[in-house]
């Protein structure tokens, strides 16, 4: 079966932003100026888990949801105790575990598995439950390792499940009650 791109865009609940970066989701590519994809890595904060991400993210958010917040409260990271995650979303097939997969746990919340390093409970990925939505992941962009600051590619966009936040932000961002109806929730923005 062949779905358009804003199709497959719905399907996985991504946000109709990837589009504007050129996000081509068939041939698994995020690359904003047409030149090789950038290859981007990162590492739990115990350095147990090393992974790679290639091609920008399609979008990247903010989200306050209680399974963000729980998973942050036990993580020894402390990019991860701001009250709210910080998430990237990639093609499945753009992320690999290049060390440490055997450190991996796993944790299923609300129709996601979780994925965090044993050792230092860092969240590293999320994917969906659902068969029909693995296709995209969440990665914790704290692990990242930029050599020279956060690539303007991974600029949020949002913030998500901003009705559950434990602390007041002034962004001018815009603050979604739940989630996008993109991404499967009922679009309503917080007042």
């Amino acid at each position: 079966m062949i779905f358009s791109r804003m199709t497959r865009l719905a399907i996985l609940g991504f946000s109709l932003f990837a589009a504007s970066y050129g996000a081509d989701l068939k041939n698994g590519e995020g690359k904003m100026d047409g030149g090789p994809m950038k290859i981007y890595k990162g590492q739990c904060y115990c350095a147990s888990i090393h992974f790679e991400a290639k091609g920008e993210p399609l979008f990247t958010q903010y989200c306050h949801c209680n399974k963000c917040r729980l998973v942050a409260s036990d993580s020894k990271n402390p990019a991860d105790k701001k009250g709210y995650g910080f998430t990237a979303a990639y093609q499945t097939k753009n992320f690999e575990i290049t060390k440490g997969k055997n450190k991996l746990i796993s944790i299923v919340s609300n129709n996601s598995r979780l994925y965090l390093c044993s050792e230092c409970k860092a969240l590293i990925y999320g994917i969906s439950e659902d068969p029909d939505k693995q296709e995209g992941i969440g990665i914790n962009v704290n692990n990242f390792q930029f050599a020279e600051g956060i690539p303007t590619s991974f600029a949020p966009v949002r913030h998500t499940w901003y009705q559950n936040r434990i602390i007041n932000l002034d962004d001018k961002l815009p603050k979604f009650k739940d989630t996008p109806k993109e991404q499967f929730g009922t679009g309503e923005l917080y007042e």
